[in-house]
């Protein structure tokens, strides 16, 4: 027995030695970007590729918001991010309460069609959507990108979050909270709410992700250059003679990952709880 215990973390090394592989994989384009962000053009062209630069350029960072307004922009994205996430919460969060616990009339076929949305593509969607925007004078405006992304792309799968993660909670709980006298909206805000921190923090990274990096819809909306958002403005990093400027959009790319990684940094430990929680019972 003593010996099989000896040999058992030898055994482990070959599963070891594949996440690391499987983990440079995934970090070597990070690495890159980080790296190609402080060199030359003519360095990061440079065959074989090397990871230190040979001559840090800081001006790469500084050349960012000295070409175009990337202040006004990045902060663009935060407050879509932000106004975004709000809104799915708003949302979601009774929506998916009351389809799990009060469970109105037609809740299946309710359901049925907010998982049918889930799966039509914005690009099926992009040019009525274009043209309702138009007509209420939206267009050039970050209203769109706000209200259309939340009620349309990131609520109903946010809905569906919910919803699972109150299924899988005591009715038992429901039916104190109505003897004490507590009515439908104190009791989800006090009781099964706190419960759900787990989806509440899938739903907060998830809504946060989609708003930050959603392209088409800013590249549509939106036609100032002061009115852009990040994905969008990180192509126009070029030069009218040479071309793209590596150096510098590699520098605009490590900025703009840096407020998703914080938000799933700060939410990480609850993700993966909320997005299984309830995946078992419908």
């Amino acid at each position: 027995m003593k010996a099989s215990k000896q040999f058992t973390p030898l055994r482990r090394i070959p599963n070891y030695l594949v996440l690391c592989l499987v983990s440079f994989v995934a970090v070597a384009p990070i690495l890159w970007m980080i790296s190609a962000s402080l060199k030359s053009p003519s360095e990061i062209l440079r065959y074989p590729p090397a990871i230190i630069p040979e001559e840090i350029r800081w001006e790469n960072y500084t050349d960012v918001f000295a070409l175009q307004p990337f202040a006004q922009q990045f902060l663009n994205s935060v407050v879509i991010m932000a106004l975004v996430t709000v809104l799915t919460l708003l949302m979601s969060i009774p929506a998916g309460y009351a389809l799990a616990r009060i469970r109105p009339i037609a809740s299946g076929t309710i359901f049925l069609a907010l998982l049918s949305a889930m799966f039509i593509p914005p690009e099926a969607t992009i040019i009525p959507l274009f043209q309702y925007a138009a007509a209420l004078g939206w267009v050039d405006t970050h209203y769109p990108l706000v209200i259309f992304t939340a009620a349309l792309i990131t609520a109903p799968i946010a809905t569906f979050v919910m919803r699972q993660a109150f299924l899988t909670m005591p009715a038992d709980f429901e039916d104190a909270a109505a003897i004490d006298g507590s009515g439908r909206w104190r009791t989800m805000l006090q009781i099964y709410l706190p419960l759900a921190r787990p989806s509440l923090a899938s739903v907060v990274v998830l809504a946060c992700w989609y708003s930050w990096n959603q392209f088409l819809e800013p590249l549509i909306y939106l036609r100032s250059p002061e009115k852009l958002t990040v994905p969008v403005a990180l192509t126009h990093y070029e030069d009218p003679i040479a071309g793209p400027l590596w150096g510098v959009q590699m520098a605009a790319t490590t900025l703009s990952v840096i407020p998703v990684l914080l938000v799933f940094f700060f939410a990480q430990r609850h993700v993966v709880a909320g997005l299984t929680a309830g995946g078992l019972k419908s």
